[in-house]
């Protein structure tokens, strides 16, 4: 190899003991990701190669190519535009596939699923989106949106779609078109400092808009701390703890998205009931660790559910000054 270029400016590369190209990308992409970005693609003189550790390409001898070029994004970047894409998949499938000779499309129709899926998850985890708080406005949430794909996914991978199949496939990839506005919000939220230049209005829009389903959930999870005790107590384990990780991720992104606003509103009441929720929380993680199952319900019944009715409170009031601004 005698040229590596990354985004298209020359690096001064000294080989050592790599032998072929994946030894390379494997070196430069832990300095391109404690950068914040990740790689695009790849060409090996002019020619684009795909991005798998696997394939031959990555394989081949550094000794057989003149220029490497790889190309680079943000995260963010990558993930809107990933974003885009599934959009597109979700229209054609909707527009093309399933109007048209669904049987014939069967295996594109799958794919394209796939696609979806984990391009979806992927993109939502370089945005540090939790899929539980993303509501459509009717309030369901992305979360159930990805459960029923990947459901759909499991059910007919392996034989052939039907009318049925269709009508519930086209169901569930509309409700997903009504929620990419929604992540787009949150993106933008909980990325601001790529969006220094996003108007101070818009932003605020997208809060009222994140506050309000916050409080949504928040208000319809009060009665889930009770049924969790309940469930931990009658042996149900796996049902509690479903229900308790859904809880914890919950209040963990309410506590992230008020840290990181600046609002004066939430400031006078932020401290002190974050610093008791705190507390509480860690009383139920030593539980836990001491299989103290009685404690833990306790805990979740008497203690926090309490501090999360105030929380719903403060979120409403939050919801109602936004409207009133």
């Amino acid at each position: 190899m005698e040229v590596l270029l990354i985004n298209n400016e020359k690096i001064n590369y000294t080989l050592e003991n790599e032998e072929n190209v994946g030894d390379v990308v494997r070196n430069v992409e832990s300095s391109i990701v404690t950068a914040g970005n990740v790689i695009e693609s790849i060409a090996l003189d002019d020619r684009e190669i795909p991005l798998d550790y696997t394939s031959n390409e990555f394989q081949r001898r550094l000794a057989d190519i003149r220029v490497m070029r790889i190309i680079t994004s943000s995260q963010t970047e990558l993930a809107f535009h990933t974003l885009v894409t599934v959009s597109e998949y979700i229209n054609t499938i909707l527009d093309e596939h399933l109007k048209a000779d669904f049987l014939r499309s069967h295996e594109i129709i799958i794919e394209g699923l796939k696609l979806i899926y984990e391009g979806t998850l992927n993109s939502l985890s370089m945005l540090k989106i939790k899929s539980i708080v993303v509501l459509d406005p009717e309030g369901n949430a992305l979360s159930d949106v990805l459960a029923q794909i990947c459901e759909f996914i499991g059910e007919y991978e392996k034989r052939y779609l039907d009318d049925e199949g269709v009508k519930n496939l086209s169901c569930v990839l509309r409700n997903f078109l009504n929620l990419i506005p929604k992540i787009f919000k949150w993106a933008v939220v909980k990325n601001q400092s790529s969006f220094v230049s996003i108007e101070k209005s818009r932003m605020d829009s997208y809060l009222g808009t994140i506050y309000s389903d916050l409080h949504m959930l928040c208000k319809s999870s009060i009665e889930k701390f009770e049924e969790t005790g309940r469930l931990l107590q009658i042996g149900e384990d796996l049902k509690a703890l479903n229900m308790l990780y859904f809880l914890i991720e919950l209040l963990d992104e309410i506590i992230y998205i008020t840290a990181i606003t600046t609002r004066d509103k939430f400031n006078l009441f932020h401290e002190e009931l974050f610093g008791s929720l705190a507390e509480r929380l860690k009383e139920i993680e030593n539980a836990f660790k001491n299989g103290d199952m009685i404690t833990v319900g306790d805990e979740l019944e008497y203690e926090v559910k309490p501090l999360v009715e105030d929380l719903t409170e403060q979120l409403e009031k939050i919801k109602d000054l936004d409207k009133n601004e």
